[in-house]
């Protein structure tokens, strides 16, 4: 696990990209209308920061009701610094599943997205962030303190990879999903698996509980 104290981390770059991530916008507009329909709301990112990072508000239906879907638009703007020897996607986008959707998920989505570039570092599969250092309960929950990242379980928005082409690179979503400290460290200890057949075992699911038991 990394560590990245929070007097080294880097400062957001304040500006505008270039003219090439007015296009990429537009590719990533017309993937997300055909794949998710009309955006209820947009939570706009105010200061002009590098990358311009959005994130769209959704709706899908199920067969025992609705649920919302937020998905970040901007943090594919930017390749992240991935290791030559890494096989893993160079350029994501964060996707998340709720019942409710709230200003303050949008927020820690948004910041999620842009810790890869500001820290010039990379978020792939598997891969953990502590919510503050020790790790406090997040949102409303009791329990969940880290977020880990995985490719989203959901049939429909698993190969965006092969639809949405930014720069050369195929676009992934990465599925957030907040978990708890025991959780996270049998994940460390034993590998991402181990935790994903508790997973499976604890019939998880894929729209946030803050309220769930932990599974260790």
């Amino acid at each position: 696990m990394l560590s990245y104290p929070e007097s080294e981390w880097s400062a957001p770059q304040v500006g505008f990209a270039g003219n090439e991530t007015v296009e990429y916008a537009k590719a990533r507009d017309e993937v997300y209308s055909r794949r998710f329909g009309d955006a209820h709301q947009v939570f706009h990112e105010m200061p002009p920061l590098i990358p311009h990072i959005d994130v769209m508000e959704y709706s899908r239906n199920e067969n025992d009701g609705s649920f919302r879907i937020l998905v970040t638009s901007g943090m594919s703007d930017l390749a992240m610094a991935v290791p030559a020897k890494a096989e893993a996607p160079r350029r994501v986008e964060l996707i998340f599943y709720c019942s409710e959707p709230k200003r303050e998920y949008a927020e820690t989505l948004r910041l999620l997205g842009r810790f890869p570039h500001d820290q010039k570092t990379w978020i792939g599969p598997g891969h953990t962030i502590l919510n503050g250092n020790p790790p406090a309960p997040l949102w409303d929950s009791a329990k969940l303190d880290t977020f880990l990242f995985l490719p989203t379980l959901i049939r429909e928005d698993r190969d965006l990879q092969d639809e949405l082409i930014l720069g050369g690179d195929g676009v992934q979503f990465l599925w957030v999903v907040p978990i708890t400290t025991p959780e996270c460290n049998l994940k460390l200890a034993e590998g991402t698996n181990a935790l994903l057949d508790l997973f499976t075992k604890n019939r998880h699911p894929h729209i946030f509980d803050p309220n769930r038991p932990s599974y260790v």
